[in-house]
């Protein structure tokens, strides 16, 4: 993804222009969040990821637009859902067989049960942790007993600044697609990810564990 494009996606907003009615000092800090930005977008080393699969079934996709990594993957068994409208434009040419829907994770318009299992592809880093445990519930409910819940995500330890991840994903057709995610720096490690699904009533099995990223396997 280019630098034009993430800027332009919804999901990285700390960039220029720096509006005019800021005050000097927030100016000042968010010149400096700028330019560690753009050196860890310049500099910060490539993450390689192998998706050799994806769950069975029908599955609900949190957070899916943007590049639609499972819903590319899973065409017409994904439900892509996202909260904003320019995540679903862009990715809907890459996986059009999905279903794409407009709406918040925390509070979802569908039956108990209704999908057999679920996803999360690098997007709860963008949730506060009040917003992770809503949406964690609301997963919950929406997938029946023994039913997954796969969550990739990046691992976070510094809470001050900005962070960003470039990776590599080569899909099970072995195609690959490459893009970064960026957000304002907080602690998001596999434990603290752990906690909170075992908090809604998971078992959760830590898949990979390293230092930039990592998959969980939540069973209801």
């Amino acid at each position: 993804m280019l630098i034009k494009e993430i800027i332009v996606s919804g999901k990285i907003n700390i960039l220029f222009p720096l509006p005019l009615d800021m005050t000097e000092g927030q100016r000042k800090s968010k010149f400096l969040r700028s330019l560690s930005f753009l050196f860890q977008l310049t500099f910060k080393r490539m993450q390689k990821i192998v998706i050799e699969k994806i769950p069975e079934g029908t599955i609900l996709d949190i957070g899916g637009g943007g590049e639609g990594v499972i819903a590319q993957i899973g065409k017409e068994r994904v439900t892509a859902v996202d909260k904003f409208q320019s995540e679903i434009d862009e990715a809907k040419h890459k996986a059009p067989e999905a279903n794409w829907v407009l709406a918040d994770a925390r509070n979802l318009d569908f039956p108990d049960e209704h999908f057999d299992c679920a996803t999360a592809f690098f997007s709860i880093m963008y949730m506060s942790n009040e917003d992770k445990k809503e949406v964690f519930k609301e997963v919950y409910r929406l997938i029946p007993k023994d039913g997954e819940f796969w969550v990739w995500d990046a691992s976070i330890s510094k809470e001050q600044g900005v962070y960003l991840i470039k990776i590599k994903v080569i899909l099970p057709n072995e195609t690959f697609v490459k893009t970064a995610y960026g957000v304002s720096s907080k602690k998001q490690t596999v434990n603290v990810a752990r906690e909170m699904l075992e908090e809604v009533g998971f078992e959760v099995e830590i898949i990979t564990n390293n230092k930039s990223w990592y998959l969980l396997k939540a069973k209801k």
